[in-house]
C-alpha cells in the first residue's frame, strides 16, 4: 500500500480562498450597479472570487472537512473521535496506532503525530498543534484517576490548547463522574468514553 502524504495546503489557506473567494463573489453580485464601467468591475469581481473559492475548493481531496477543521480543529476532531471504531485488541498502544491511522486518513492536510510534545510533557497524539488527544485503559482506580487530572493539568499549563481525552474500555462510573467534576474547571477538555469488547490494558500490565 502506497503511503500516504501529507497534502501541502493548509486547512487555514482552504478555509480563506474557500470562505473569501464565495463572500467576494456574493458581495460583487449583489452590489448595485449604475455604469455600464460599474458592471464591468462588478464581473470581474464575480470572476475573481469564482477563481479564488475554485482554487480552495479543488486544493485538497476533502475540502468541507479542511474548511471544518479550520474553523473548529476541536470539534472536527472530536466529532472523529466519536465515529473511530476501532478493531479489538489487548494494549492501549495498539488503540493509538489505531487511532493515528484513523486521524491521518481522515485528516490528511494535517500532520497527526504519536507522542507528541517532550521527555518532561508528552501526550499520546495530536493533530497539527492544535488538538491534544491522550488515551487511557479502563478507568478503574482512585490513582489513575488522579494520574490523569495531573497529565491534564499539566497539558493544559504547557500548551493551552483543547485536550481530547478519550477513555477505552471498562471505565467505572464513580470515577468517570470524578473525572468530570475535577475537570469543570478547565473549559477546553473533552472526554469520550469509547466502548470496546477487549479488556484494555497499559504497557506492562498482564
Amino acid at each position: 500500500m502506497a503511503k500516504r502524504s501529507i497534502e501541502l495546503v493548509s486547512p487555514a489557506s482552504v478555509y480563506n480562498r474557500v470562505v473569501f473567494g464565495l463572500l467576494i463573489s456574493v458581495v460583487a453580485y449583489l452590489w448595485p450597479v449604475q455604469t455600464q464601467d460599474a458592471a464591468n468591475v462588478r464581473i470581474i469581481a464575480i470572476a475573481v472570487g469564482i477563481v479564488m473559492f475554485l482554487s480552495g475548493w479543488t486544493a485538497v481531496k476533502n475540502p468541507m472537512q479542511a474548511v471544518r477543521y479550520a474553523a473548529n480543529p476541536r470539534r472536527t476532531v472530536l466529532r472523529l473521535i466519536e465515529e473511530w471504531k476501532p478493531e479489538p485488541a489487548r494494549l492501549e498502544s495498539e488503540y493509538e496506532k489505531s487511532l493515528h491511522r484513523f486521524l491521518k486518513e481522515r485528516l490528511p492536510f494535517v500532520k497527526v503525530t504519536r507522542q507528541y510534545g517532550s521527555a518532561r510533557v508528552k501526550c499520546d497524539l495530536a493533530t497539527g498543534q492544535d488538538v491534544m488527544i491522550e488515551l487511557k485503559a479502563g478507568l478503574r482506580s482512585t490513582q489513575k484517576l488522579q494520574r490523569l487530572i495531573g497529565q491534564i493539568e499539566l497539558f493544559t499549563r504547557e500548551w493551552d490548547k483543547p485536550v481530547i481525552v478519550v477513555l477505552l474500555g471498562e471505565t467505572e462510573e464513580d470515577l468517570l463522574h470524578d473525572l468530570h467534576r475535577s475537570l469543570r474547571q478547565y473549559t477546553r477538555v473533552d472526554v469520550v468514553t469509547k466502548p470496546v469488547e477487549a479488556r484494555v490494558e497499559e504497557e506492562g500490565q498482564g
